[in-house]
Protein backbone atom coordinates (compact mmCIF):
# COMPACT_ATOMS: atom_id res chain seq x y z
CA UNK A 1 0.00 0.00 0.00
CA UNK A 2 1.11 3.60 -0.74
CA UNK A 3 1.85 6.05 2.04
CA UNK A 4 -1.42 8.13 1.19
CA UNK A 5 -3.75 4.64 0.99
CA UNK A 6 -2.81 3.30 4.40
CA UNK A 7 -3.53 6.64 5.91
CA UNK A 8 -6.52 7.33 4.62
CA UNK A 9 -7.27 3.59 6.24
CA UNK A 10 -5.74 4.80 9.58
CA UNK A 11 -7.63 7.88 9.58
CA UNK A 12 -10.65 6.55 8.82
CA UNK A 13 -10.98 4.16 11.42
CA UNK A 14 -9.65 6.84 13.73
CA UNK A 15 -12.64 9.04 12.78
CA UNK A 16 -15.19 6.07 12.82
CA UNK A 17 -13.84 4.77 16.01
CA UNK A 18 -12.82 7.76 17.71
CA UNK A 19 -9.22 6.63 18.43
CA UNK A 20 -5.84 8.12 18.32
CA UNK A 21 -3.40 7.93 15.99
CA UNK A 22 0.61 8.07 16.79
CA UNK A 23 2.04 10.48 14.28
CA UNK A 24 5.68 8.72 14.39
CA UNK A 25 3.86 5.59 13.42
CA UNK A 26 2.57 7.69 9.69
CA UNK A 27 4.26 9.72 7.17
CA UNK A 28 3.92 13.29 6.77
CA UNK A 29 1.85 14.35 3.74
CA UNK A 30 1.84 17.39 1.76
CA UNK A 31 -1.13 20.18 1.54
CA UNK A 32 -2.32 18.44 -1.89
CA UNK A 33 -1.56 14.81 -0.42
CA UNK A 34 -4.09 15.86 2.33
CA UNK A 35 -6.66 17.36 0.35
CA UNK A 36 -6.71 13.71 -1.90
CA UNK A 37 -6.98 12.03 1.48
CA UNK A 38 -9.64 14.02 2.69
CA UNK A 39 -12.01 12.52 -0.91
CA UNK A 40 -10.25 9.15 -0.42
CA UNK A 41 -11.93 8.89 3.51
CA UNK A 42 -14.70 10.46 2.16
CA UNK A 43 -15.20 7.77 -0.57
CA UNK A 44 -14.49 4.98 1.96
CA UNK A 45 -17.68 6.48 4.11
CA UNK A 46 -19.66 5.99 1.36
CA UNK A 47 -20.24 10.15 0.91
CA UNK A 48 -20.70 11.66 -2.46
CA UNK A 49 -21.41 15.26 -1.93
CA UNK A 50 -20.03 16.74 1.58
CA UNK A 51 -23.33 18.75 3.54
CA UNK A 52 -20.85 21.66 4.32
CA UNK A 53 -17.23 22.76 4.50
CA UNK A 54 -14.92 24.40 7.49
CA UNK A 55 -12.82 27.34 5.14
CA UNK A 56 -9.85 28.92 6.92
CA UNK A 57 -7.39 31.86 5.89
CA UNK A 58 -4.39 31.72 6.78
CA UNK A 59 -0.55 32.56 5.70
CA UNK A 60 -1.23 35.71 4.79
CA UNK A 61 -4.56 35.30 3.81
CA UNK A 62 -4.16 31.88 1.40
CA UNK A 63 -7.67 30.09 1.72
CA UNK A 64 -7.91 26.78 3.24
CA UNK A 65 -10.71 24.25 3.33
CA UNK A 66 -12.26 20.59 4.92
CA UNK A 67 -15.68 18.64 4.33
CA UNK A 68 -17.56 18.61 7.21
CA UNK A 69 -18.14 14.77 8.01
CA UNK A 70 -22.07 15.69 9.21
CA UNK A 71 -24.17 18.57 9.30
CA UNK A 72 -27.27 18.70 11.99
CA UNK A 73 -29.51 19.77 13.64
CA UNK A 74 -29.94 17.14 16.57
CA UNK A 75 -28.75 17.78 20.10
CA UNK A 76 -27.42 14.34 21.13
CA UNK A 77 -23.91 13.03 19.73
CA UNK A 78 -21.06 10.46 20.59
CA UNK A 79 -18.73 11.89 23.49
CA UNK A 80 -14.90 11.86 21.94
CA UNK A 81 -12.48 11.84 24.17
CA UNK A 82 -10.72 15.20 23.76
CA UNK A 83 -13.83 16.97 21.94
CA UNK A 84 -13.49 20.91 22.05
CA UNK A 85 -16.18 22.92 21.09
CA UNK A 86 -16.00 26.14 18.49
CA UNK A 87 -19.05 28.58 18.39
CA UNK A 88 -19.27 29.98 14.91
CA UNK A 89 -21.82 31.16 12.22
CA UNK A 90 -23.89 28.83 9.80
CA UNK A 91 -24.21 30.08 6.77
CA UNK A 92 -26.65 28.31 4.81
CA UNK A 93 -26.79 28.74 0.87
CA UNK A 94 -29.68 29.01 -1.02
CA UNK A 95 -27.80 29.59 -4.09
CA UNK A 96 -24.69 27.86 -6.07
CA UNK A 97 -21.21 29.96 -6.25
CA UNK A 98 -19.98 28.60 -9.08
CA UNK A 99 -16.41 30.78 -9.72
CA UNK A 100 -17.14 32.96 -13.04
CA UNK A 101 -15.34 35.78 -15.00
CA UNK A 102 -16.73 38.80 -12.93
CA UNK A 103 -16.11 38.35 -9.23
CA UNK A 104 -18.92 38.32 -6.91
CA UNK A 105 -19.55 41.27 -4.61
CA UNK A 106 -19.42 40.56 -0.89
CA UNK A 107 -23.07 41.89 -1.35
CA UNK A 108 -23.66 39.10 -3.97
CA UNK A 109 -22.40 36.55 -1.32
CA UNK A 110 -24.70 37.78 1.41
CA UNK A 111 -27.73 38.00 -1.11
CA UNK A 112 -26.55 33.70 -1.62
CA UNK A 113 -26.95 32.56 1.96
CA UNK A 114 -30.60 31.33 2.90
CA UNK A 115 -30.02 31.75 6.14
CA UNK A 116 -27.45 32.25 8.74
CA UNK A 117 -27.60 30.17 11.99
CA UNK A 118 -25.59 29.41 15.75
CA UNK A 119 -22.84 26.79 14.62
CA UNK A 120 -21.81 24.76 16.76
CA UNK A 121 -18.40 22.63 15.60
CA UNK A 122 -17.54 19.39 17.48
CA UNK A 123 -13.68 19.21 16.39
CA UNK A 124 -10.96 17.23 18.18
CA UNK A 125 -7.93 15.62 16.63
CA UNK A 126 -7.19 12.48 15.20
CA UNK A 127 -3.55 12.39 16.51
CA UNK A 128 -1.82 12.29 20.08
CA UNK A 129 -0.29 15.71 20.89
CA UNK A 130 -2.53 17.31 17.52
CA UNK A 131 -1.48 17.82 14.11
CA UNK A 132 1.28 20.04 15.10
CA UNK A 133 2.68 22.52 12.32
CA UNK A 134 1.82 19.64 9.75
CA UNK A 135 -0.35 21.27 7.31
CA UNK A 136 -0.96 17.85 5.36
CA UNK A 137 -1.43 16.04 8.74
CA UNK A 138 -4.89 18.40 9.85
CA UNK A 139 -6.25 18.80 6.06
CA UNK A 140 -6.00 14.78 5.80
CA UNK A 141 -7.95 15.42 9.26
CA UNK A 142 -10.52 17.55 8.12
CA UNK A 143 -9.27 20.05 10.08
CA UNK A 144 -10.16 18.29 13.12
CA UNK A 145 -13.54 18.03 12.34
CA UNK A 146 -15.76 15.55 14.04
CA UNK A 147 -19.17 17.34 12.38
CA UNK A 148 -21.21 20.57 12.55
CA UNK A 149 -24.96 21.24 14.88
CA UNK A 150 -26.86 23.68 13.16
CA UNK A 151 -28.93 26.08 16.14
CA UNK A 152 -31.37 28.68 15.97
CA UNK A 153 -31.21 30.98 13.01
CA UNK A 154 -29.85 34.29 13.73
CA UNK A 155 -30.62 38.08 12.49
CA UNK A 156 -29.52 38.70 9.02
CA UNK A 157 -27.56 42.15 10.24
CA UNK A 158 -25.09 39.80 11.69
CA UNK A 159 -24.03 39.40 7.60
CA UNK A 160 -23.69 43.05 7.36
CA UNK A 161 -19.85 44.75 7.06
CA UNK A 162 -18.96 45.42 10.54
CA UNK A 163 -21.89 43.63 11.79
CA UNK A 164 -22.37 43.39 15.78
CA UNK A 165 -22.41 40.15 16.49
CA UNK A 166 -23.00 40.17 20.18
CA UNK A 167 -22.61 38.32 23.43
CA UNK A 168 -22.25 35.08 23.30
CA UNK A 169 -22.06 32.75 26.37
CA UNK A 170 -20.99 28.76 26.62
CA UNK A 171 -21.61 26.74 29.70
CA UNK A 172 -20.76 23.47 30.28
CA UNK A 173 -22.88 22.58 33.60
CA UNK A 174 -21.53 24.68 36.67
CA UNK A 175 -18.68 25.94 33.91
CA UNK A 176 -18.54 28.87 32.17
CA UNK A 177 -16.46 28.21 29.15
CA UNK A 178 -17.18 31.46 27.57
CA UNK A 179 -18.99 35.22 28.23
CA UNK A 180 -18.16 37.62 26.70
CA UNK A 181 -18.59 39.54 22.84
CA UNK A 182 -18.46 36.98 20.13
CA UNK A 183 -15.39 38.15 17.56
CA UNK A 184 -14.14 36.37 14.54
CA UNK A 185 -10.35 35.96 13.41
CA UNK A 186 -10.80 37.36 10.38
CA UNK A 187 -12.81 40.74 11.26
CA UNK A 188 -15.27 39.69 9.25
CA UNK A 189 -16.78 36.17 8.84
CA UNK A 190 -17.34 36.02 5.46
CA UNK A 191 -14.08 37.12 3.97
CA UNK A 192 -13.27 33.11 3.62
CA UNK A 193 -16.57 32.82 1.69
CA UNK A 194 -15.96 35.64 -0.65
CA UNK A 195 -13.00 34.11 -1.86
CA UNK A 196 -14.11 30.73 -1.85
CA UNK A 197 -16.73 32.06 -4.87
CA UNK A 198 -14.62 33.36 -6.55
CA UNK A 199 -11.36 30.98 -6.71
CA UNK A 200 -13.34 27.56 -6.16
CA UNK A 201 -12.62 25.32 -3.08
CA UNK A 202 -9.44 24.58 -2.33
CA UNK A 203 -10.19 20.87 -1.63
CA UNK A 204 -9.21 18.13 -4.03
CA UNK A 205 -11.13 18.09 -7.61
CA UNK A 206 -11.53 21.75 -7.19
CA UNK A 207 -15.15 22.50 -7.20
CA UNK A 208 -17.55 25.48 -5.85
CA UNK A 209 -20.19 25.63 -3.31
CA UNK A 210 -23.61 24.81 -3.82
CA UNK A 211 -27.14 25.49 -2.72
CA UNK A 212 -27.98 23.49 0.67
CA UNK A 213 -24.27 23.66 1.67
CA UNK A 214 -23.19 24.86 4.82
CA UNK A 215 -20.18 26.77 5.34
CA UNK A 216 -18.55 27.54 8.63
CA UNK A 217 -15.46 30.04 8.46
CA UNK A 218 -13.93 30.12 12.75
CA UNK A 219 -14.92 29.96 15.42
CA UNK A 220 -16.03 32.87 18.04
CA UNK A 221 -14.47 31.64 21.31
CA UNK A 222 -12.00 29.65 21.02
CA UNK A 223 -11.82 25.86 21.27
CA UNK A 224 -12.86 25.21 24.84
CA UNK A 225 -13.02 21.31 25.70
CA UNK A 226 -15.93 19.17 27.22
CA UNK A 227 -13.87 16.84 29.32
CA UNK A 228 -16.43 14.54 29.65
CA UNK A 229 -19.84 13.35 28.55
CA UNK A 230 -21.82 15.94 29.57
CA UNK A 231 -24.35 18.89 28.21
CA UNK A 232 -23.66 22.24 27.33
CA UNK A 233 -25.36 25.07 26.37
CA UNK A 234 -24.90 28.01 23.94
CA UNK A 235 -25.94 31.34 23.52
CA UNK A 236 -25.62 34.00 21.01
CA UNK A 237 -28.00 36.56 19.18
CA UNK A 238 -31.21 36.02 21.42
CA UNK A 239 -31.09 32.16 20.30
CA UNK A 240 -29.89 29.13 22.72
CA UNK A 241 -29.11 25.62 21.96
CA UNK A 242 -28.14 22.82 24.27
CA UNK A 243 -25.87 19.89 23.32
CA UNK A 244 -25.53 16.57 24.95
CA UNK A 245 -22.37 14.73 24.18
CA UNK A 246 -22.83 11.20 25.53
Amino acid sequence: MTMKTSLAEILTKAIEEATLIDKSEIGRPSADDGYALQADILKRRGVEEPAGYKLSLRDGGKLYGAPLLFVSSEQTFRFETGNKVEVELAFVLGEDLPPRAAAYTRDEVVAAIDRVAIGIELVRSRYVDGAGDALGLLLADFMSNIGYVIGPSLDRSVLAPGGDLGELRLTNGASVLFDGPATHADGDPLAAVLICANRGLPTHGGGHLKKGQVVTTGTLCGAPVIAEPSAFTVSLGGGEVTITLD
